[in-house]
């Protein structure tokens, strides 16, 4: 997050719509209760609870090749790309970043990981680093993912549905409080509710705006209990219907503070499906 101011198995499968293009295909979590954990009071991503292996196969962790250091998250959403925020690849260059698929825990010896070079990365041209519209990129990767129970994208939205009041889940190795050392080695998630934009925007009024492209989550409690951090931007907020498939419908993009009493605000990626598809169609 860009901080401002400062049990049982099911079957390996993938769904069919919405995807992010025709004939494409999107996978299931290998946990028939993914993403479902009640989390007691006092938890948060930032000092959080520790997913469990694999429990989010379209995780991505974004990294600087030179230290192999944790920057940014990532979704996988076909074999050979990757959503991301804008603020987070603005400015870099394909040669100096990687991406790993399949990571749970950096500390540990893992058969599963993929480190997978950068071919390309494409910014969102109308992306606005005062006001934070437009916070989505698409990277490509030079190889292709090895798609499996592990590894697998994650759906596409409804671009008509805003998805308010929905329960929603978001993942990410991100700090473990407002302003600390990045990065814990478990990746951790926290369940969040999704509040609507008029409600988001009375908080932060009159400091900033929630444009229609920005989507916001929080607790029911004040805003002061769960939340994203940094080192969670560019991951995915998702919500799943009751076939077990997920869709990402918004990616970690900023906030004041982390649950510090104001929502967090991710971009809407709903309203970027036409853009992440066009850019997928044509490179």
């Amino acid at each position: 997050m860009l901080l401002l101011a400062l049990a049982s198995l099911v079957a390996v499968g993938f769904a069919q719509p919405p995807v992010w293009y025709p004939g494409g295909q999107c996978s299931v979590s290998q946990y028939s209760d993914a993403g479902d954990m009640e989390l007691p009071p006092g938890t948060k991503i930032v000092g959080g609870i520790e997913a469990r292996p694999y429990e989010f196969p379209w995780q991505v962790s974004v990294r600087r090749k030179s230290s192999d250091s944790h920057f940014c998250g990532g979704s996988i959403i076909n074999d050979r790309w990757v959503v991301c925020a804008a603020h987070c690849m603005q400015g870099e260059s394909p040669a100096l970043v990687s991406l790993v698929v399949g990571e749970h825990d950096s500390s540990a010896a893992s058969t599963v990981r993929q480190t997978h070079d950068v071919d390309s990365i494409f910014v969102h041209e109308d992306y606005n680093g005062n006001t934070f519209e437009n916070d989505v990129s698409v990277i490509k990767t030079v190889n292709a993912i090895a798609i499996d129970i592990n590894d697998g994208p994650i759906c596409a939205p409804d671009p008509a549905n805003d998805y308010v009041y929905r329960k929603s889940q978001c993942s990410g190795w991100g700090t473990i409080n407002s302003g600390g050392v990045c990065c814990p080695n478990v990746l951790r998630y926290v369940t969040l509710n999704v509040t609507t934009n008029a409600f988001c925007d009375d908080i932060y009024s009159p400091l900033y705006t929630i444009t229609s492209d920005m989507i916001c989550a929080t607790d029911n409690t004040g805003q002061n209990e769960r939340d994203s951090c940094q080192g969670d931007s560019g991951g995915p907020l998702s919500v799943k219907d009751g076939n077990g498939i997920f869709s990402l419908i918004g990616i970690v993009s900023w906030g004041i503070g982390c649950a510090s009493g104001y929502p967090g605000v991710y971009a809407r990626v709903g309203s970027q499906t036409g853009w992440i598809t066009d850019i997928i169609t044509n490179n």
